[in-house]
């Protein structure tokens, strides 16, 4: 049900939390309206159901007005309902405690511009850390002038943990930091600190927390833009970027989006004069690391002058050197990995069957064990693990060949060649605690000549630069079909590069791929344009509003549904294809993908028939991947 219908004699106003009788027991519901029984007596008279007597009122108006106007919007927005809405929005311990806990406060003394012109109140920011977090250093310093506070929304963890280490200092005491993993007492401890605390403040925060009990709050930094993880993981799907941007409008806040190098379609905004430059704009990213680019494909010529193909290899020639040159020179080298395990895939030399798992058909990844040495599959969908020895599932053939290059992969061929160097690892099957990982990155800071490899796990809690690092293979991205994928390699070299103080080295076995030209340069402007165009041509966000429709459940009925959907939305096109990977639950997938121009969306029609859909079928408005 979208809502459901009470009377009560109570103040119960729009925003408060309520608990409300549902058959047998009472659940808790916020208010999203309210009307006078006396302007109801017939509609209420020819209900066909009894409408039931609420329950206790929990807080008074716990979420502000423009919260819940917001939400309506992004309800309308990701055909979603309204309850989803907020509670993708909102931590379960704020919403289990809210009769314990301070109210938050509808914003005071807006700015009259910034409620009459909204939509120009949004700023993009794009520059390399160090300027970035010098003004909001700034930024800070001038809005406690002001008495005002400022919140920075990040999207994992390590973020929120990251950037409130290097904004600390000089506002120790009046600098807070929210997210999930942290324990119900310190978080109802800090919500307490925040409300009770009066001097303007800071707050760092994942978007679970998008309430706060301040009333001056006037600033929103949401930081690390471009950065995965934005994506809230059950119905509706919000992009939480988009969320929070939308309920601080609702809120006259002024948002900055900001990161080492924007969306594109942030930055097609700015184009459009939709936003503005919130400081001075950096296209290019500096760094005065050397960068070099590794052909992994090159041959090796004779005396002759004949090319002779080289032997697959893991590691170049280049980074032995330049992983011998920094533990002759005791400085610090980290190589990233893109994927875990051995190799990411597995296939048949005699019928080209890709290796996958039994139980939900993705592809399944090679992986040594760490206690006999002996590979096994496991399947990074679902968990399910099994020896590889094995013969293939389709024609019994027994030649299978492991493509790709993982981590343990690459660290098998760097202590082999290097037994006397000290390596650690980082990734999420050697260091699965956050209190692991901290210890592998102080023994690998406190040995200098040493080597760190590590996956993004790695790269999210280095927060010291580097003399050198390498990227050992991002290849086996860009064989996925995902039309974002060049702005992730790009973002993660760039990314890369700032952290990086000597050199950086990539190896490849598609050189000829312009991305990494760009990103080696750090050039932003041209990449940009040359997305933008790629995009407008298939017809990808900025140019249009991607809905992705995924039934699931036995083939003959996930194929009935999609044709129903797909005669119901006629004239609207819709693409339907296979998932590129089973449910979990061995059920077949399908997806419709349906494009419509940004300026018409979101449609009233089209979301009323979307929101019809039985529940084995998901709508994912904006998707991060089309996969």
């Amino acid at each position: 049900m979208e809502s459901l219908s009470y009377f009560t004699s109570s103040d119960a106003p729009v925003g408060a939390i309520v608990s409300v009788p549902v058959r047998s027991k009472f659940i808790h519901a916020i208010v999203t309206e309210t009307r006078p029984a006396s302007d109801l007596k017939q509609e209420i008279k020819n209900a066909p159901y009894e409408i039931r007597k609420l329950g206790s009122v929990k807080a008074t108006a716990f979420f502000p007005a423009p919260f819940i106007a917001g939400a309506k919007k992004l309800a309308h927005y990701y055909a979603g309902n309204i309850g989803a809405t907020i509670d993708a929005l909102t931590a379960d311990v704020i919403l289990d405690n809210a009769n314990k806990i301070e109210t938050p406060e509808t914003p005071q003394g807006l700015a009259l511009s910034r409620r009459l012109n909204l939509e120009l109140s949004t700023f993009a920011v794009q520059g390399d850390d160090e300027d970035r977090m010098s003004s909001w250093r700034s930024m800070i310093r001038q809005e406690f002038a002001r008495k005002k506070s400022v919140v920075f929304y990040v999207p994992t963890i390590e973020d929120a943990e990251n950037i409130t280490a290097m904004l600390t200092k000089g506002i120790e005491g009046y600098i807070f930091t929210l997210h999930a993993s942290l324990p119900k007492k310190v978080i109802l401890e800090t919500w307490k600190n925040i409300a009770k605390n009066t001097h303007p403040i800071v707050v760092v925060s994942t978007a679970a927390f998008s309430v706060l009990p301040r009333s001056d709050i006037d600033t929103v930094v949401i930081e690390r833009e471009n950065a995965r993880g934005w994506i809230s993981q059950k119905a509706p799907y919000l992009d939480l970027r988009h969320a929070l941007e939308t309920i601080a409008h609702a809120s006259g806040q002024v948002v900055h989006l900001s990161d080492s190098m924007l969306r594109t379609e942030t930055l097609r905004r700015l184009d459009d004069q939709v936003i503005h430059q919130g400081s001075p704009f950096k296209w290019r990213s500096i760094s005065l690391a050397r960068d070099i680019l590794v052909d992994m494909t090159k041959k090796n010529v004779t005396p002759s002058g004949d090319e002779v193909p080289t032997k697959f290899k893991v590691i170049s020639s280049e980074l032995e050197d330049l992983i011998r040159m920094n533990h002759d020179e005791s400085t610090h080298i980290f190589l990233y990995a893109a994927r875990r395990g051995m190799s990411p895939v597995t296939l048949c030399d005699d019928c080209e069957t890709i290796v996958s798992c039994t139980n939900c058909s993705a592809p399944v990844v090679l992986h040594a064990s760490r206690d006999n040495g002996k590979n096994f599959f496991m399947c990074h969908i679902c968990g399910e693990r099994r020896g590889a020895d094995e013969t293939c599932k389709n024609c019994g053939g027994w030649r299978l060949s492991p493509l790709g290059i993982g981590i343990e992969r690459a660290e098998q061929e760097i202590r082999a060649l290097f037994p006397d160097i000290d390596l650690f690892k980082i990734d999420a099957d050697a260091t699965p605690s956050k209190k692991e990982v901290q210890a592998e990155l102080e023994k690998f800071r406190a040995k200098p000549g040493s080597v760190l490899i590590g996956t993004d796990l790695a790269f999210a809690h280095l927060r010291e630069k580097v003399d050198h690092s390498a990227i050992i293979s991002m290849d086996s991205l860009l064989s996925l079909p995902d039309f974002r994928i060049p702005e992730k390699i790009m973002y993660t070299i760039v990314r890369l590069r700032s952290q990086t103080t000597r050199t950086i080295l990539v190896q490849t076995r598609r050189p000829m791929e312009k991305v990494f030209e760009y990103a080696l340069k750090g050039n932003l402007s041209d990449f940009y344009r040359e997305t933008l165009a790629e995009r407008k041509k298939f017809g990808y966000p900025p140019y249009a509003v991607p809905i992705k429709i995924t039934a699931e459940g036995k083939k003959d009925e996930v194929v009935e549904v999609m044709a129903e959907l797909k005669k119901a939305i006629e004239p609207i096109e819709i693409d339907i294809f296979p998932a590129f990977t089973a449910s979990t639950r061995g059920n077949s997938l399908i997806h419709g993908l349906i494009r419509i121009d940004t300026h018409i969306w979101p449609n009233t029609e089209l979301i009323a028939r979307l929101k019809s859909l039985p529940p084995s079928v998901s709508v994912r408005v904006d998707p991060e991947s089309l996969l």
